[in-house]
């Protein structure tokens, strides 16, 4: 699947996701675990110019991702660490250039974000 037929086939929560991938992954942060691309999410949509997206939950984060693997946007990476239950999380970076996120996404998710 091309990067645009990508970007078309998946919601503007999953385009906010994206977007928290993407700014990670231009400061350096990636991967990067759900719970982090939550926050960053969070703190981004504070001044985007959309109420379309609403609040975005981890569950939402985790779906999304998921999404967003299978389309070839983002990578999942296994746990560096396992918890002391045995488990470990996994982690995520880009698989596309932070420019092509930003180009492809919804201009309303760009427009007044919190950086």
């Amino acid at each position: 699947m091309g990067e645009t037929a990508a970007f078309d086939s998946i919601s503007l929560t999953a385009q906010v996701v994206l977007l928290g991938v993407a700014d990670l992954a231009a400061d350096g942060e990636t991967p990067i675990q759900t719970h982090t691309v939550r926050r960053h999410c969070t703190r981004r949509l504070e001044n985007a110019d959309t109420a379309v997206v609403g609040t975005i939950t981890e569950a939402d984060v985790i779906r999304s991702l998921y999404r967003l693997e299978d389309v070839g946007l983002v990578e999942e990476h296994e746990p560096s660490s396992v918890s002391p239950i045995g488990k470990g999380r996994p982690a995520y970076s880009l698989a596309v250039s932070v420019d092509a996120v930003y180009d492809g996404v919804d201009d309303s998710l760009l427009e007044g974000a919190a950086d």
